[in-house]
């Protein structure tokens, strides 16, 4: 008699606690997992931080937390990981009532891209471990990994070359008119160099100086090449040239606008930005640069040379304009070469590997380096 009043009330509590925890169990339970930093380089250290808040009484024994992220992150823990697709993690947590618990994870990145994790996947078990329960939970962080620098010595000295081509319009710094001082740059000539500053902070240091005329590029990227296939190394290349230009345009205060003929993928619509200059605007550049998804399909780059997108509504000494685009066929030769005979100062930057470059008028080819693709 006993044992069976036992088995009733244990009957009667197991199935109280299970409609407890499934009635319960998310009641003030908040999970998150967040990138410390939301900018970063290729090759950086950057830690990934989980937090579970259990903001109730009723303890969680048994809680899962599930979420994927790039299989380009090289994780330092992979215990409680799996890699597929994505790198997926399922880190198990035993959280008492009114407790936080939080874990620190660290990677290292690999990978140009746009890294968001926007929901966490919840599981927990009752108390006698017998049913689980699963919800999906919202989260909010993400990092953009910018594209790399080209930095060996053929690349700065074309990109110096380059740079000097945009500045025909005679422009020039005004050593009458100084802005200030600031750290050295890769690109800054030698000759604004303030020896006693650097003296004084043990660190290279140039002076600036206010531009007297405000220089605009219009700078169109195209992502189609000349292969019949699709080459991804090859576009990370350009991209790289791209970043490149972008920083060194920035470094001499040019006024940038930017063109590529694919679409946003978070705003779906093809990629023309407004012009803007200094430090911010290049970052949401670089940002763009590090969203590219290059599985999309690409839009018609001609159109660019078109009203549909008013780019080359100036004709004035002070805009120029940069193609860079590794496809070089007739139909957008015969473009450029019209934008030319109107008037516009306008550039062809081919990058391409040496045994492919093929001689064409008015082309400047970026030599691509075989170890670099």
């Amino acid at each position: 008699m006993h044992y069976i009043l036992a088995m009733i009330i244990a009957v009667i509590l197991y199935n109280l606690q299970a409609s407890y925890y499934r009635k319960h169990w998310q009641d003030n339970l908040h999970a998150k997992v967040s990138y410390d930093k939301t900018h970063t380089n290729i090759g950086e250290i950057i830690t990934l931080t989980e937090q579970v808040n259990n903001e109730k009484h009723l303890p969680l024994p048994v809680l899962y937390v599930k979420f994927s992220t790039s299989r380009s992150f090289l994780f330092e823990d992979m215990d409680n990981a799996a890699l597929s697709d994505r790198y997926h993690r399922n880190d198990i947590f035993s959280v008492m009532g009114q407790q936080q618990i939080i874990r620190k994870l660290q990677f290292r990145t690999t990978k140009r891209g746009y890294y968001a994790i926007d929901h966490l996947d919840l599981v927990v078990h009752d108390l006698f471990m017998k049913e689980s329960f699963a919800n999906k939970e919202a989260n909010h962080t993400a990092l953009y990994v910018y594209p790399a620098l080209l930095t060996d010595r053929n690349s700065l000295s074309l990109t110096s070359s380059i740079i000097g081509d945009l500045t025909q319009t005679d422009l020039y710094e005004d050593p009458l008119s100084f802005r200030g001082i600031r750290e050295y740059r890769n690109g800054d000539s030698m000759r604004y160099i303030n020896w006693k500053a650097t003296a004084k902070t043990n660190d290279l240091m140039v002076n600036t100086y206010f531009d007297t005329q405000n220089t605009q590029v219009v700078l169109l990227f195209n992502l189609e090449t000349n292969l019949i296939q699709r080459d991804d190394k090859l576009h990370e290349y350009m991209i790289r040239v791209v970043t490149t230009l972008l920083h060194h345009m920035n470094n001499r205060d040019f006024a940038i606008r930017l063109a590529i003929n694919i679409t946003d993928p978070l705003t779906e619509e093809v990629i023309t930005t407004d012009v803007g200059k200094g430090e911010e605007h290049l970052q949401s550049l670089l940002e763009l640069l590090s969203r590219l998804d290059l599985s999309r399909e690409l839009t018609p780059f001609q159109d660019f040379f078109h009203d549909k997108y008013a780019l080359f509504n100036q004709t004035n000494s002070n805009t120029s304009y940069m193609i860079v685009s590794n496809y070089r066929k007739e139909a957008l030769l015969s473009e450029f070469y019209d934008k030319k005979h109107q008037g516009h100062h306008i550039y062809f930057l081919c990058p391409e590997l040496a045994k492919l470059c093929s001689p064409a008028k008015d082309i400047q080819y970026w030599e691509v380096m075989p170890d670099e693709i």
